[in-house]
This record gives structure tokens, sequence and C-alpha cells, in this order.
């Protein structure tokens, strides 16, 4: 009687276990789902110019599912558009002038640069082989004047992805801003031969992180 209770106790301890372990990976994959939905409407705002939305939508996809690089490049992404788009509004507000207007507004430059930067080097740390991630690296050292960091992550970049027009086609420019001609006119040459298109030659009004993934001039940051 006595091995018959254990028994029975012993197949009840299995069931509970079974049954707490079939649970819990019905929440993860239920997390990870709610994930992929996430940065599926931080996509949608993307494509709607909607940065602010995209961010707070990968945001949620991280918290839901934090080895979610798609979610985590797609708020580096953003936030290295709005970065951008404060650099360049600081620009004016220098050229007009407005020296402390133009301090402000670099500050707010410099916060979502450092942040697109914390968010390409969490895709690295879970994905060493994220091109992209070194891509907007090396697009967050050009603006902040890092010349040297750009040309490695830019580097690194093309390590991971050979064919990738659009690094040869930055790391030119970089080259060429310390007047390194020989390897300028080396990497725009191969970024042409690749198929490099830029913005101007596609006659397309939007930024570059609007375009689908998978075009040559969507990797084109800045």
């Amino acid at each position: 009687m006595k091995t018959y209770r254990q028994l029975c106790f012993c197949c009840a301890a299995l069931l509970i276990t079974l049954l707490l372990a079939a649970a819990g990976c019905t929440r993860e994959e239920a997390a990870r789902r709610e994930s992929l939905r996430l940065t599926a409407s931080g996509d949608a705002a993307v494509q709607n110019g909607e940065w602010e939305e995209a961010v707070r939508c990968y945001t949620s996809a991280i918290e839901a599912n934090p080895l979610n690089t798609d979610a985590f490049y797609g708020r580096s992404s953003a936030r290295l558009v709005t970065g951008k788009e404060f650099y360049l509004l600081a620009r004016a507000a220098a050229g007009e002038g407005e020296t402390t207007r133009a301090r402000e507004i670099a500050a707010k430059a410099d916060r979502d640069f450092a942040l697109a930067a914390e968010d390409a080097a969490a895709v690295l740390k879970i994905d060493p082989n994220a091109a992209r991630a070194c891509y907007v690296l090396g697009c967050v050292a050009v603006y902040q004047g890092d010349w040297l960091g750009a040309l490695d992550a830019f580097s690194e970049t093309i390590k991971r992805a050979p064919d990738m027009a659009s690094a040869y086609q930055r790391r030119g420019e970089v080259y060429g801003y310390i007047n390194d001609t020989e390897n300028e006119s080396a990497d725009l040459k191969r970024a042409a031969r690749l198929g490099y298109v830029s913005l101007e030659e596609a006659d397309a009004p939007e930024d570059d992180f609007s375009r689908t993934a998978g075009t040559e001039t969507e990797e084109s940051l800045y």
C-alpha cells in the first residue's frame, strides 16, 4: 500500500511538473507572438514617419521579448532618425545665431544618438554577426565627428555583409572627410558596382528608414 501511494505521489508530482512546464512554454510563446506583433506595429509607424510611436512600440516589443533583435534594431533606427532631425535643427538654430537654443537642441540630438548606439550594441550582444547594428554605430560615429570610430564600424559592417553597398558608400565618404582620396575612390566605386543608389537619384522624399527592408537605400541612414 505504501509503495502504491508513493507511486501515485510521484505520478502526481510529475504531472504537475509537466503542466507547469507546458504553461511556461505557452506564456513564452505568447510573449514572443506579442513581441512580433508590436514590432510590426513599430515598423508600420516607421513607414508613416511616426518616430515616437515607433519607439513606443519597439520598446514594448523588447519588454515582451528581450531577445527580439528586430525590435532593438528598429528602435535604434528610429532614434537615429530623430537624432538626425535634432542635429539639423541645432545647426539651423546656430546658423541664425540662436546659440542657447542650438545647444538645447544639440543635447537632444546627442541623447538620441547615444540611445541609438546603445540599442545597436544590445543587438550585437545577442547576435554578434548583425551587420545592420554595426552600420548604425557607424552612422552615429559620423554625426559625432568620430571618423576613426565610423571607419571601424563600417569596416565591421562590411566584414559581416560584404555586399552591402551603403556600407562602402559611407566608409568612402568618411575617407573623404579625412582626405584619404585613394580609399575614398575605391569604396565609392565598389558601392556603385554593388548598385548603390542615393536618395536623390532614387527621387524619393522619405527618409531612408521608411523604406522596406532589403532595398539598397534602406541601409542609408544619414
